[in-house]
């Protein structure tokens, strides 16, 4: 992976040959800053901040109070103690960043901020921590590491240090005193965290958070304890990596990418400054991370429609800063197209180092005023993902399919599983994340809507749904794309545990706007099937074999033989990500079969 010396001894020699301050050399510029203010997109992101930072000034800090902190305990509830926690993460990176683009400007507000953050009894989110409620876990809550604890070592050891003359020395202090108990002691004392071994966002990101800590408060009197750390987290870094395929692509989705990836970016350019280039994670000799990088321009359909399976939303966007960087690097990674920008660079979470890269990278590295067209689609053979878009006049329709396992990273039981975007809409869709709650992470997962089988586009056998395993998978007979064509066929037979089921064989084939999808099923007895579509818009059934999906600006026309099977629309619950409850829709087509072949046209509505 990228350039790293061999062994403690080179990545010692590197840390030495470079300079600690060089990792935010120019980042508090207030040049810099006032470029950002002429500079697309970073200047509408910086007024938000700026109007968002005069309304945290004015709001008290929210408490985080036991009875939210046991919530998870008594009954798998997450949101409330993460809506105040993740909205003390924003006013801090709000506050932080304004007081940058600021610079005569008071921090009393943001040493507020970090000061509570301080207070808080643990920095990792209940549902991470283990022993939620003992009295004396056997590793202490405050110094267990979890993704939003790495998150906010970076944060609290990164902003004094942007901020040096501005925050109250006693302030500083604290939040460094702080970050080395919680965080770099227990990473160094404990024994090594299971994340270090993971090959998902969590590796990157933790390892991240620990990895900047270090660097902005290990000093040169603690060498040995900063290359300790270093070489542990560029041995995450490169299980990270590992657990893409050599296509690039991030099996969690688009917006796992942007986390997981995000932050090994952001660890791999301060290290890469901080040893003055010597080591150089991104430094692709085998072209795998050029590849990582080039993912999100490949798995748009059309408009912010993605390929967006496991827990990935319908529709995604690109961070600006980062795609800047990347581009910076790799030529070949586009710049964000105006139209796919983050509404925002501070997120939901509140994720400070992201947030400043993203204003930074954004300013240094502005983008060009021609974007390149999107291409054709294409094969990702180790995901087992097709990819087709066909563009017609102002039309524009494109699909993405699946094949893999059942026991992904962020897994749904979704072999076969297929999109349909039109002219900017997810019409046939994924639903993406559901609500995280305890459930939703153990053994009932698949009982809800959005990860089991039952809410996917893929057929139901004798009732049953897909399992969940590792074998139960599918098998790719064929995958071919190119002139406009494309053509994936699985065998899913191994994701049905129905013992009757001899073969289920799932055909896309995608040509001039027109997607056919067929299944051929065998049994050794006649078979109750009913094969299922989702889509968060109107179904109708306009007439025998016809059914339209309808969107905003446009329609999906469904074409099946009505003489054998029987159509119904479904509607059913769906208890998003974001906390909100929607109504979802299914097309279900039933029959019995025994040996035969469903066929299913798919085209706009209007020919």
């Amino acid at each position: 992976m990228g350039r790293v010396p061999r062994g403690r001894d080179g990545i010692r020699a590197a840390l030495r040959a470079g300079r600690r301050e060089a990792v935010l050399d120019g980042y508090a510029d207030p040049e810099l800053w006032e470029r950002a203010r002429r500079t697309p997109p970073a200047d509408g992101y910086l007024r938000a901040i700026d109007a968002r930072a005069a309304e945290w000034e004015r709001t008290e800090i929210t408490v985080l109070p036991h009875s939210r902190y046991r919530m998870f305990a008594d009954d798998g509830s997450r949101r409330a103690f993460e809506n105040d926690y993740f909205g003390r993460r924003r006013r801090l990176a709000d506050l932080a960043l304004h007081a940058l683009a600021h610079p005569d400007g008071g921090v009393s507000a943001l040493e507020d901020t970090i000061w509570a953050i301080c207070d808080e009894y643990a920095w990792a989110l209940p549902a991470h921590l283990t022993g939620l409620l003992a009295t004396d876990p056997g590793v202490p809550h405050a110094r267990q590491i979890d993704l939003f604890a790495a998150e906010t070592a970076f944060a609290l050891a990164e902003i004094p240090r942007l901020l040096p003359a501005r925050l109250a020395p006693l302030v500083a202090a604290r939040a460094a005193r702080e970050t080395r108990h919680r965080v770099i002691e227990p990473f160094l004392d404990l024994p090594p965290n299971w994340w270090e071994h993971d090959h998902t966002n969590w590796s990157a990101v933790c390892a991240c958070g620990v990895g900047m800590a270090a660097l902005h408060l290990l000093g040169d009197d603690e060498e040995e304890q900063l290359v300790e750390i270093t070489v542990r987290v560029v041995a995450a870094m490169e299980r990270f990596l590992a657990g893409y395929g050599d296509d690039g692509a991030c099996l969690e989705g688009l917006d796992y990418w942007a986390y997981g990836f995000g932050f090994f970016v952001n660890y791999a350019e301060a290290l890469r400054r901080r040893t003055g280039g010597a080591i150089d994670l991104l430094a692709d000799g085998g072209g795998k991370v050029e590849r990582i990088a080039l993912f999100p321009q490949r798995v748009f359909l059309s408009g912010a429609v993605v390929a967006a399976f496991s827990d990935a939303r319908p529709k995604g966007a690109r961070e600006p800063g980062l795609a800047a960087l990347l581009n910076h690097r790799f030529p070949a990674v586009t710049h964000a197209p105006e139209h796919l920008a983050a509404p925002d660079v501070v997120d939901h979470c509140g994720r400070w180092g992201p947030a400043l890269r993203a204003l930074v990278w954004a300013t240094r590295h502005p983008r060009p005023a021609r974007d390149p067209a999107p291409d054709e689609g294409g094969y990702l053979a180790d995901a087992q993902w097709m990819i087709g878009r066909h563009r017609d006049g102002g039309r524009e329709l494109a699909f993405a399919a699946k094949g893999g396992h059942n026991q992904e990273p962020h897994n749904h039981n979704d072999l076969g599983s297929f999109v349909v975007a039109l002219d900017g809409e997810p019409l046939l869709a994924e639903l993406g994340s559901g609500l995280y709650t305890r459930d939703y992470f153990g053994p009932a997962r698949y009982d809800i809507l959005c990860t089991g089988s039952h809410g996917h586009s893929v057929p139901l056998v004798n009732g049953t749904a897909q399992e969940s395993s590792a074998t139960a998978r599918a098998e790719v007979l064929l995958a071919k794309h190119g002139g406009g064509r494309a053509r994936f066929r699985l065998d899913l037979s191994h994701g049905y545990p129905v013992a009757p089921l001899r073969s289920l064989v799932r055909d896309f084939e995608f040509a001039a706007g027109t997607l056919t999808v067929r299944d051929e099923i065998a049994g050794s007895t006649p078979l109750d099937v009913t094969e299922r579509f989702m889509s968060f818009f109107p179904i109708t059934l306009p007439g025998p074999g016809r059914a339209l999906v309808t969107g905003p600006s446009g329609a999906l026309l469904l074409e099946y033989d009505a003489s054998r099977w029987r159509a119904a629309v479904r509607d059913h619950r769906h208890d998003g990500h974001d906390g909100t409850t929607a109504t979802v829709h299914s097309l279900d087509l039933t029959a019995e079969v025994a040996d035969g072949t469903f066929a299913l046209r798919i085209t706009h509505a209007g020919g």
